[in-house]
């Protein structure tokens, strides 16, 4: 769920954060396979996860960049598999081919594993098992997602930029990636869902590295669904849809999933977002299955024209997030005494149109406190609590300014 359209901060140096922004848009970058080869880091383990009968597993992904680019401060995209959530895996071709032709254009992209219900040995889910399993694999991307706002922050080992994260997967992993940006957990469940959910931590809660945010700014759904289309409301992320209208497995409206339970399809998807003012794009594989849309001959053109209307929109989404924190205004703020015991006073040289929060992020880049939403002036914060050392403070506004991130000490 994406909870702001600022970017975060990608190191204790906020100058850092604007370092690349305009490399990122200029020319054909992520349209165009301006890259001719493709690096690929294998089993890249990123957490751990668990699976129905309470075993930990190692959550594996492969990892796919360009080669020969110098950017530093690149968008991700991280894909989950299909396979009704009881099979799969990383290598799926779908996943191998959107990877590979996301990373000639410029992206990182990420083809991960998830918690899979063991039909093997428990045989075929039902409703509750298939919630149960997909709370799980919620964590799971999650998980993934926590992955790169930490690697971001800090070895960058992919060089990324942790503020331009897409979701995205087919089928069960488009499902995964539709909640990911859509449901919080402010919205209402039906009570075995909410059981499942909270009995993995609840939806805020899912997956490791809980220190990082799991923000994205948009999502790629080929052929998935969404339980229930009130989650999608006016904090809910972008999103890019792609769905055969004739689909028998995950519909392409509204029916039954896997044969399984009911869910809203991207046509639905679609409406709902779009009756509420936000952005959604569908494109329709008109006649189209669940698998013939990548394998059928008279499918071709248009899941080449799938793919490069989503490069053409996802740049779109990029490079506005970036143009926007440009056009913002930019107010000042005192923050003082510097160093401080912990009590630290906030005073804006205005008055703000415009409510705020305040995020303090320790030297490592995790965020150690958030304040509630203020509009006052004048404000204070107690930070005695936080060990002593050096902070980065970032003030988010809702609306009108850009952030404004100040550096304090907490000292005796």
């Amino acid at each position: 769920m994406i909870r702001t359209l600022l970017l975060v901060i990608i190191s204790i140096s906020s100058a850092h954060l604007f370092g690349q922004f305009g490399e990122v848009c200029e020319g054909d970058r992520l349209v165009e396979p301006i890259f001719a080869e493709v690096q690929i880091s294998e089993s890249v383990k990123f957490g751990v996860g668990t699976n129905v009968l309470n075993q930990e597993f190692d959550l594996l992904m492969d990892v796919y960049e360009p080669v020969g680019d110098n950017l530093r401060d690149r968008p991700v995209v991280v894909l989950a598999h299909g396979g009704s959530f009881v099979g799969g895996d990383r290598k799926n071709p779908v996943m191998v081919n959107t990877c590979t032709e996301l990373a000639k254009r410029g992206y990182v992209a990420a083809s991960i594993e998830y918690t899979l219900f063991p039909f093997l040995t428990l045989g075929f889910p039902d409703s509750t098992d298939l919630i149960n399993v997909i709370a799980l694999a919620s964590g799971d991307l999650k998980t993934a997602i926590r992955f790169f706002k930490e690697d971001g922050i800090n070895e960058n080992t992919f060089g990324i930029n942790p503020g331009l994260v897409t979701a995205g997967g087919y089928s069960a992993g488009a499902i995964l990636a539709c909640h990911q940006g859509m449901l919080d957990e402010d919205d209402e469940l039906t009570e075995f869902v909410q059981n499942a959910f909270d009995e993995v931590g609840g939806i805020e809660n899912l997956g490791g590295n809980l220190e990082f945010d799991d923000d994205i700014i948009s999502v790629f759904n080929i052929s998935g669904s969404v339980y229930d289309v009130d989650f999608i409301d006016e904090n809910s992320t972008p999103i890019y849809s792609a769905h055969g209208d004739m689909d028998g497995t995950v519909p392409y409206m509204f029916g039954l999933t896997g044969g399984i339970m009911t869910s809203n399809g991207s046509f639905n998807i679609n409406q709902r977002y779009q009756s509420l003012g936000l952005e959604s794009q569908l494109f329709t594989f008109v006649g189209g299955g669940h698998t013939d849309i990548f394998s059928a001959a008279n499918f071709a053109d248009d899941l080449l024209a799938m793919y490069n209307e989503f490069f053409v929109w996802n740049k779109e989404q990029i490079c506005s997030i970036i143009a926007s924190n440009d056009n913002l205004e930019k107010t000042s703020a005192s923050i003082y005494p510097n160093p401080t015991d912990g009590i630290v006073n906030f005073q804006f040289g205005e008055q703000l149109s415009s409510a705020y929060q305040i995020e303090v992020y320790n030297q490592l880049g995790q965020l150690s406190y958030t304040s509630q939403k203020f509009q006052a002036a004048n404000q204070h914060i107690d930070l005695s609590d936080l060990d002593l050392g050096l902070y980065l403070v970032k003030i988010n506004f809702e609306e009108n300014y850009q952030p404004v991130t100040k550096r304090i000490v907490i000292s005796n």
